[in-house]
């Protein structure tokens, strides 16, 4: 079963606003097969004014490769001082009627582990 092993931001930390865009890299150590429309959602812990914003990210072929994988929002709102989390405790892979599968076993018998808690916790912290 693939493992991930790395999660990181793609994008630069976001100005506040409306319409930002936000990517997430997730990798695994060995090729993973996508079909339909995976997501990651990142945890927004709402620092700034308002609440009840969140961020859920469709997987995108733009930029993925073999055991690489992005997650990109374009159109969500965020507020100064916002923080954004995933990785570790933070944030989760949800299939979304989708599937993420080993590669090199073929098919979608054989499941990507979709758990994050094994890797890193990243943060951006959104700006003015």
């Amino acid at each position: 079963t693939p493992n991930i092993t790395d999660v990181r931001f793609i994008t630069s930390a976001p100005a506040g606003g409306s319409s930002k865009t936000v990517t997430v890299e997730v990798t695994w150590d060995e090729g993973v097969t996508v079909a339909g429309s995976p997501q990651l959602t990142v945890d927004n812990g709402n620092e700034g004014s308002g609440s009840g914003r969140t961020c859920v990210l469709t997987y995108t072929a733009t930029g993925s490769s073999a055991n690489r994988k992005r997650f990109t929002a374009t159109n969500i709102t965020v507020a100064e001082d916002d923080v954004l989390s995933v990785g570790a405790s933070t944030g989760s892979l949800a299939l979304n009627s989708g599937t993420l599968s080993d590669t090199e076993m073929g098919g979608t018998a054989v499941p990507a582990f979709l758990d994050l808690s094994d890797t890193s916790a990243v943060t951006q912290t959104v700006t003015a």
